[in-house]
């Protein structure tokens, strides 16, 4: 897979970090806001206490506008060999460049809501954020000189205006959890904690680290003790995550594919998206689900359909549980035998006052990857990318723990 591995050692010491308050800690946090308008949500990682950056479990780097002068990253610099290893072919061929007498490292970065790319250039850039013990921020750590690209200010559009650029959170050896991981004896084990929060009023939270997560105060709830976990697989054209799924039940009855309609194999059938708001499927198992969903949910009242969905219901006529929405649950099979549950607070988007959908989308016949997990799905669940084992550890909905993912107690740090 790409170069995602490569010279960590040598990349990693050309960069240092000052302890704002030094702590026998070895876990990282930040919030997470979620961006909303009328057509997605998108999710950004506050660093430097104030600057947002949206997550992209894809990105092979960080990118943001940033000065023309910028300190520039050599040529010859083992970093430079990695960024140029994810150049897009959507952009124009981005040959290094000269000039004041330096070699620049030239890169393209994408936005990943459009899809397109600029010609930039890898730089060096300073980000704060937070040590934790689980509970609250104890202190801060400035990590300096990080590897970032520096992205003209038109690759902004389509984000949200709070957003100054994107966070790479994927496999790559540039993604800002290597670059947290590797410098001088840190102590950050290699694995991060996703928590997306379902209201922009809300704080998620993202871990690096081994944790405590605790996400109930004052209570001793730690996300990591209701963890499932199943391979986490890496891919031969991306540098996202993967997880192999056979198949899909209904209130325990699978749904009638093929049996090799999930594409079952060794690096994974279904790929986790931080961009892509609702689970997009293929259409025969778009189609099945649909279908038996229907049967499952005939006692409820259906009305009109509302884009993008294909199914929706007079929700007014629909009890309610610690679960959400009382609907049909959903379990996604796992190759290892694990079940992702969905409950209605992630099957059923409300779209208005007394409707809601069935919140899964039909990617087409021919759509590359059978299912793509959205984010929606991955609201106030606990997901934990453990790249040192290579494995997902989920906890499915948080709701019935009595939390969500903006349970963790930012207040007494300071941050919000």
């Amino acid at each position: 897979m790409h170069n995602r591995l490569l010279l960590p050692f040598i990349l990693f010491s050309t960069f240092s970090f000052v302890v704002l308050a030094p702590p026998p800690y070895h876990t990282l946090v930040a919030p997470i806001l979620k961006h909303t308008n009328a057509n997605t949500s998108l999710y950004s990682i506050t660093l430097n206490d104030h600057e947002h950056y949206i997550i992209d479990v894809d990105a092979p780097f960080t990118w943001y506008p940033c000065q023309i002068r910028h300190p520039p990253v050599g040529c010859n610099e083992p970093a430079c060999a990695v960024a140029r290893s994810y150049l897009s072919p959507l952009c124009p061929v981005a040959n290094n460049t000269y000039k004041y007498n330096q070699c620049y490292c030239n890169d393209t970065p994408v936005n990943p809501v459009t899809g397109s790319c600029a010609p930039s250039q890898l730089t060096n850039n300073d980000l704060i954020i937070y040590w934790t013990n689980g509970r609250f921020p104890t202190g801060g750590v400035n990590f300096n000189r990080l590897f970032v690209s520096c992205a003209p200010p038109s690759l902004l559009q389509s984000l949200p205006k709070e957003a100054i650029g994107v966070g790479a959170l994927s496999w790559s050896s540039l993604s800002l959890l290597y670059q947290f991981s590797y410098p001088y004896g840190i102590g950050i084990a290699r694995k991060f904690a996703l928590c997306l929060p379902s209201s922009s009023r809300a704080r998620g939270v993202i871990f690096f680290g081994d944790g405590p997560y605790y996400l109930l105060q004052p209570t001793n709830f730690d996300a990591a003790s209701v963890l499932s976990y199943t391979p986490l697989h890496g891919d031969n054209t991306s540098l996202g995550y993967f997880i192999n799924l056979t198949g899909i039940s209904i209130n325990g009855k699978a749904i009638n594919v093929h049996h090799d309609a999930f594409d079952f194999k060794v690096n994974g059938s279904a790929r986790l998206s931080s961009i892509v708001p609702y689970t997009n499927l293929r259409s025969n198992i778009y189609n099945a689900l649909l279908k038996e969903f229907t049967k499952a949910a005939r006692g409820i009242a259906q009305v009109t359909k509302v884009n993008p969905f294909s199914l929706c219901f007079n929700t007014s006529t629909i009890g309610s549980s610690r679960h959400g929405l009382r609907v049909p649950q959903i379990n996604l099979i796992l190759g290892n035998g694990e079940k992702w549950t969905i409950y209605g607070s992630n099957s059923i988007k409300q779209v208005d006052n007394d409707v809601g959908c069935l919140a899964f989308v039909d990617a087409g016949k021919t759509a590359k990857q059978a299912v793509v997990i959205g984010t929606y799905q991955m609201e106030n669940n606990f997901l934990l990318f453990d790249l040192d084992q290579s494995r997902l550890g989920f906890s499915s909905s948080l709701l019935p723990y009595g939390t969500t993912c903006g349970g963790f107690n930012f207040t007494v740090g300071g941050i919000v």
